[in-house]
């Protein structure tokens, strides 16, 4: 929940800087972020794909690893190249926009350690609800 509004008040600062704009402007540079958001897992993905082949060259025949190892490489190669097609001013903009939920992730990740040690109560939200008899 906390992710989904701090997201929320990113994008709209965002929207902010292109006021001036006209709506397909604005429209634009929300698609072009949204797949630049997207592509950064994908070639992720892709690389972890091939890190896991080499890792693990006995699991995998000949054939089928090396059809592997290509299907990745170009995953990897077309995240990059759409990446690079978004645009610098994309580019800058998503960077900041991704760097910026990296203390979401740490107090998210704080607060479900504060809980699982037991040293802070559980919201009531994810407790259980209790039946008045």
């Amino acid at each position: 929940m906390v992710g989904l509004v701090v997201s929320s008040v990113l994008v709209s600062g965002l929207m902010l800087l292109y006021y001036t704009q006209g709506l397909v402007q604005q429209f634009n540079f929300v698609i072009l972020l949204a797949t630049l958001t997207t592509l950064v897992p994908y070639a992720y993905t892709a690389a972890a794909q091939l890190v896991m082949l080499f890792a693990d060259r006995e699991r995998f025949q000949v054939r089928s690893f090396a059809l592997h190892a290509a299907i990745a490489l170009l995953a990897f190669a077309y995240a990059v190249w759409a990446i690079v097609g978004a645009g610098t001013d994309v580019i800058a903009k998503g960077f900041v926009l991704l760097m910026a939920g990296i203390p979401v992730y740490v107090f998210l990740k704080w607060r479900a350690a504060m809980h699982a040690a037991g040293q802070q109560p559980v919201p009531a939200a994810i407790t259980k609800p209790t039946v008045a008899a």
